[in-house]
């Protein structure tokens, strides 16, 4: 499937959602392409939760989209991961958000730091533990990013690599991801990654050329996943 197809059939899922949902149509009509793929992303991620063993589930009343990247707030839709082990939500998956980095958080304590466009980064779709505000790069469990143009260039993968860098250390043995349920949970294979905290992250791509990129990131914890709808 070529880039137009794939982008058409997108939006042919979402022509679905506005037949079943007649009032979510004003806000379906002025979705971008890359809002589009973003949506069909987000429900990528939460099929592979969901193989985890955790219980999704939405939270809202309406499908809707910042137009922006922005703050958690609880009020707008999401996700929750819900652990039946221990009868708790133990993290939420919210779209947009700008999450304070690993250097500003490093600084911040320092009398001569002064934060300034630097302080934060956005993720397309984030798993986090933060229930208000700007999470913390270490209440950060997951992140992805969404590349819904049709030639993948090595300039995408630097600015990956970048936020990355913001939101885990390197490590050189690899360890569990945090969202790992207990083997007695799950039938699936645990997720390692070289990452201080061991979280995940996804550049998502429409583009068959990304996988041309991912051999090195991979050692960063970067998976790079080539997805058509």
């Amino acid at each position: 499937m070529n880039t137009t197809q794939a982008i058409t059939e997108i939006k042919s899922i979402f022509g679905a959602f506005g037949a079943a949902f007649p009032t979510d149509n004003a806000i379906l009509g002025a979705l971008s392409d890359g809002k589009l793929y973003e949506a069909y992303v987000l429900s990528k991620i939460v099929d592979e939760l969901a193989s985890r063993n955790y219980q999704i589930i939405f939270k809202g009343t309406s499908l809707l989209f910042k137009g922006g990247p922005g703050m958690i707030k609880l009020t707008d839709p999401h996700f929750e991961l819900f652990n039946m082990a221990t009868g708790a939500t133990e993290w939420r998956i919210f779209a947009d958000i700008e999450f304070d980095t690993i250097g500003h958080v490093n600084k911040s304590g320092h009398p001569t730091y002064t934060a300034d466009l630097s302080r934060r980064h956005e993720l397309d779709i984030v798993v986090t533990n933060a229930t208000a505000g700007y999470p913390k790069w270490s209440e950060i469990a997951l992140g992805a990013e969404c590349k819904s143009t049709p030639n993948f260039k090595k300039a995408l993968m630097k600015e990956a690599l970048g936020v990355r860098r913001e939101f885990a250390f390197f490590r050189q043995g690899a360890s569990r991801a945090i969202l790992n349920l207990p083997r007695s949970m799950t039938h699936s294979a645990p997720v390692r990654v070289r990452a201080h905290p061991p979280s995940e992250f996804i550049v998502a791509s429409i583009d068959p050329d990304s996988l041309r990129y991912s051999a090195s990131p991979a050692a960063f914890g970067i998976k790079v996943e080539h997805w058509e709808p």
